[in-house]
């Protein structure tokens, strides 16, 4: 008689889809910005192994920068806003999931100088975002 691992059983069990959310949190482009911080097991030929997104909840825009450390998020962000602000539009609040790299004292200082509210949700639940 063979046994069933019973750890083999629960990696096994299927996740259910995420619910399609097909209305916006905020009205205008720059409202809120959804950003995340991903991780490949294989670091590519520029020898990056992580990525952050930041995702316009507004238009679903989505722009992408690769990194080599996490501690590179704020810079990627500054560069970002620098960009996307050249419309006139400011960024008025950023979501993200509750990792480490963006709760930096550097990275909240600047937030609340700048006068961006962050909201942010539990680590590894993106569901939460609605995005």
């Amino acid at each position: 008689m063979s046994k069933v691992c019973e750890a083999y059983q629960l990696r096994k069990q299927a996740k259910h889809p995420f619910p399609v959310q097909t209305t916006h949190v905020s009205s205008k482009p720059l409202e809120m910005i959804h950003s995340y911080v991903w991780t490949t097991k294989i670091k590519s030929i520029g020898g990056c192994k992580y990525y952050v997104n930041f995702i316009n909840d507004h238009t679903r825009k989505v722009w992408i920068y690769f990194m080599k450390h996490k501690g590179e998020v704020l810079q990627h962000f500054l560069n970002f806003k620098a960009m996307v602000e050249k419309e006139a539009v400011s960024i008025k609040c950023l979501r993200f999931d509750g990792g480490g790299e963006y709760f930096s004292n550097e990275f909240s200082e600047y937030l609340k100088e700048d006068g961006i509210q962050r909201k942010y949700s539990c680590s590894y639940s993106p569901q939460q975002n609605g995005c």
